[in-house]
């Protein structure tokens, strides 16, 4: 009869523990869950983050080709333009996530393969025309070339400034460019 009694209490305990056990493992279930979904909803703020500024960028160089056009598409507005880089529209240390990776690097999926360091993008990147020209590294080299001649800088100096007002960012590899694809900035 004594026996009996005492295997009740027991009983009880493991069946408890058991129940803790399971409890356990229903609560690390639901925490990965939540980790889960609050990385899913961070990734997808991310991303909508990142083509929201990439909009305000292509929005910035669409404004700057309206006031380009606004001023009869002279050589010191498309010079602006061509100039003109998503820094302005997001300034340092934040940039343009193109490849969602959350790190300032190289992306290749904006110009193909061709390369472009997260914080600098320019117009000529997002844009293909304006005033009826073709909006490129190539035309935007010689559209300030042409403004800065207009003003009697020396090739040299031109050269100078070509390489002090259009870089490449100051992603990990800008190396990487490539610059085959791009002018040379540096050549009169």
């Amino acid at each position: 009869m004594n026996r009996k009694g005492t295997e009740k209490p027991i009983e009880i305990f493991v069946a408890l523990f058991i129940i803790l056990a399971v409890a356990l493992v229903m609560l690390k279930l639901f925490q990965s869950q939540i980790a889960d979904q609050t990385k899913k909803i961070s990734d997808v703020q991310q991303e909508q983050r990142a083509k929201e500024m990439l909009q305000n960028a292509r929005q910035a160089c669409s404004d700057k080709c309206v006031e380009a056009s606004n001023n009869q598409c002279n050589r010191a507005a498309l010079a602006s333009l061509c100039m003109y880089s998503s820094d302005k529209v997001v300034p340092p240390p934040d940039f343009i996530d193109l490849n969602k990776d959350q790190k300032l690097d190289l992306d290749t999926t904006l110009l193909a393969g061709i390369g472009v360091c997260e914080d600098r993008i320019y117009c000529f990147h997002l844009l293909s025309s304006c005033c009826a020209r073709e909006i490129s590294a190539s035309s935007c080299k010689s559209i300030l070339t042409e403004y800065w001649q207009s003003k009697q800088f020396t090739p040299a100096q031109v050269s100078s400034m070509l390489t002090a007002n259009v870089n490449a960012g100051t992603c990990s590899d800008p190396g990487n460019i490539r610059w085959d694809k791009l002018p040379d900035w540096t050549s009169g």
